[in-house]
């Protein structure tokens, strides 16, 4: 029985870690996206003859949504994070309750063939 614990532990161990790599793709791709994206509205900008102000809202507006998704991103990451330390905490907690030894108070035994009690 405790082998099903320690397997489904460590499925779900594995499953959080996926999910932390996973968050930090995401960052660097928000990060990237980041410099790219008000880059080529500034390329767009001075390239083209349109309204300038027109470029200037989608660089902001973009910033702010790349900004926005960055900051989910790491709120996740900071919550999976955080349940994976809440789970390596408590499997030691359990560890460690498995392996006390329990005392008896006042526990003898008795023998049958002395016949004393």
């Amino acid at each position: 029985m405790g082998t099903q614990y320690e397997k489904k532990y460590n499925d779900l161990r594995e499953c959080l870690m996926q999910m932390h790599e996973n968050n930090l793709k995401r960052t660097k791709f928000a990060l990237r996206s980041l410099i790219i994206v008000p880059t080529i509205f500034l390329i767009m900008l001075l390239f083209t003859s349109s309204s300038k102000t027109i470029f200037l809202v989608l660089w902001i507006a973009s910033m702010f949504v790349i900004a926005v998704i960055l900051i989910v991103v790491e709120y996740q990451d900071f919550m999976l994070r955080r349940i994976i330390s809440d789970a390596e905490i408590d499997v030691g907690a359990a560890d460690e309750a498995l392996n006390e030894t329990f005392e008896y108070d006042n526990y003898q035994e008795t023998s049958s063939v002395d016949g004393e009690q």
